[in-house]
């Protein structure tokens, strides 16, 4: 039914949670070991950065049975508040 490329929301996404691990770090490296975190970090940043690049992509792939005629023909209503139309251009 759709595909959608979430990477230029996901760099930011990662970042929220590099973050959040850093904000952490006085807890994990007692209960993981100074590996895990050093392992985390690398993770985090490097995927930032290949997310940023456009080397890393991340699709949300949205599947429906037959029957469903519910998604909309364009997008504009995530941008210009326009009504979700279905299959016969009836509107939602």
């Amino acid at each position: 039914m759709d595909v959608e490329n979430l990477r230029l929301h996901y760099a930011r996404t990662l970042q929220c949670w590099f973050q959040r691990f850093e904000d952490a770090a006085g807890v994990v490296p007692g209960r993981f070991g100074p590996d895990f975190v050093n392992t985390c970090r690398l993770y985090l940043a490097g995927s930032i950065a290949g997310f940023r690049a456009g080397t890393l992509q991340l699709f949300q792939v949205i599947f429906a049975r037959g029957e469903c005629h519910r998604l909309p023909a364009t997008r504009a209503y995530l941008s210009f508040g326009e009504e979700i139309c279905d299959a016969d251009s009836v509107c939602l």
